[in-house]
């Protein structure tokens, strides 16, 4: 089905007698459904991939001896799966309507939200988790306890704001990248039958 749909978008119609609004909307439809299970699959299996990721982290910190960092780790990671499932359910609960166009207008403004929330959750989150996932390795360690009794409470407090916030430019960064990279060629495909379907009306 995907095929054969794909082949007439790309052929296009050749007889002119085929390009009736019905017929174009129907393979408009058919073609938004694809399209639209396309990328909810690929945010499934994406979200689906951090279960034996956090189950990997935690066995593997747990080895080298550092038990409480690998269940810290583990839970976030955990917290994250569930922080992504709930943002698909939000996307699957867009409203249908009898209007293709306006129902894939709907569903692109809330994989933006989607897109905003994962923002504010790597620029924000991110450096938190990190900082305490790094005191919970050093804590303990010579270096350490030498590095804080070298500098003042508030020199250290300006050098973590320092390091969260590049560790928050970074996250942002390595998400866009991610984030196109899964996803950007299907949300130019939904722009493009956005348009299409905003001519034809």
């Amino acid at each position: 089905m995907e095929k054969s749909i794909n082949d007439l978008w790309t052929k296009g119609f050749e007889n002119s007698n085929e390009l009736t609004t019905p017929k174009t909307m129907s393979f408009y439809n058919q073609k938004s459904k694809l399209l639209l299970e396309k990328i909810k699959k690929t945010y499934q299996t994406d979200n689906k991939s951090l279960i034996p990721i956090a189950i990997l982290f935690a066995i593997g910190f747990s080895i080298a001896g550092h038990i409480l960092l690998g269940i810290y780790g583990m839970l976030i990671i955990i917290s994250l799966f569930f922080f992504n499932r709930k943002l698909l359910i939000n996307l699957e609960n867009v409203h249908i309507t009898a209007n293709n166009y306006d129902y894939l207008i709907a569903y692109k403004k809330s994989i933006h939200k989607v897109i905003s929330a994962t923002y504010k959750l790597v620029g924000f989150g991110l450096p938190t988790v990190l900082l305490i996932g790094f005191w919970l390795y050093f804590r303990n360690t010579n270096s350490y306890l030498g590095f804080v009794n070298e500098f003042s409470s508030l020199k250290l407090t300006l050098l973590f704001l320092i390091v969260g916030s590049f560790i928050s430019l970074a996250g942002i960064a390595i998400y866009k990248i991610a984030n196109n990279t899964l996803y950007g060629k299907h949300l130019k495909e939904l722009d493009s039958i956005i348009v299409d379907l905003k001519s034809i009306k």
